[in-house]
């Protein structure tokens, strides 16, 4: 294992925190082991590795048997930082199966707003057909940026095209359907009208939507008219 990931991880453990991480592991409940160190001290750490040294903590990353949350998260978001597409694709393809916790998509995945979102799309479809639950997570985190009028039919079609049933899947695609109706109102009304979710998913985009100052008071009122009943 390299020397620059090593003095980077041991960074990292430095800045542990057994208070915090009583706390936080009970919200991340991350599958690896805790350490509890906070999200803007793992940015940091990922913001001072300097371009040229990206490859030597990736390749002692993927070489350290013992992988912590946080090691995961850390090296996540350098591997998402902006450089080359190819790398990164590469190394995101490795890691992605690697994620243990639902923060892990949803800190490292928004660091990728520099890629071209077509070439991303069609080069990480396959996680969509994962049985790991933050590996389709991660594509529809990743959705939140193509929130566009000539992306928004893509992004209606995939979420009706999602496997259901894993709780981490479900919220994301009930947040994303939230943001869906805040910002395309009109386009996405009709999957609320003849149901094209399951009903937690249904219900739960309702409730997002209807706690957003975005959506009007009427549109509230009538969305509130439209959840399913158990």
């Amino acid at each position: 294992m390299n020397e620059y990931y090593l003095k980077l991880k041991a960074e990292l453990y430095a800045a542990s925190d057994e208070q915090y991480n009583e706390f936080n592991a009970k919200i991340v409940n991350s599958e690896q082991r805790t350490i509890g160190v906070r999200i803007p001290l793992i940015r940091k750490l990922a913001k001072s590795v300097p371009a040229d040294k990206r490859n030597d903590v990736m390749n002692g990353f993927f070489a350290d048997p013992d992988k912590t949350y946080e090691d995961i998260m850390l090296c996540g978001i350098v591997c998402a930082g902006k450089g080359d597409y190819a790398q990164t694709r590469d190394y995101l393809k490795r890691i992605i199966p690697l994620f243990g916790s639902w923060a892990h998509p949803d800190c490292v995945i928004p660091s990728l707003n520099w890629v071209d979102k077509d070439e991303f799309l069609r080069d990480f479809a396959y996680l969509l057909d994962c049985n790991g639950q933050y590996e389709v997570r991660s594509y529809i985190i990743f959705l939140f940026d193509c929130l566009t009028a000539d992306r928004i039919d893509f992004v209606i079609n995939t979420l009706k095209a999602v496997r259901y049933g894993d709780y981490y899947v479900d919220m994301a695609a009930a947040w994303l359907l939230a943001e869906c109706l805040v910002k395309f109102y009109d386009k996405t009304l009709p999957l609320f009208q003849t149901p094209a979710f399951p009903r937690f998913v249904h219900n739960k985009a309702i409730q997002k939507a209807r706690e957003s100052y975005r959506v009007s008071p009427e549109s509230k009122a009538y969305l509130n008219s439209l959840k399913l009943k158990a």
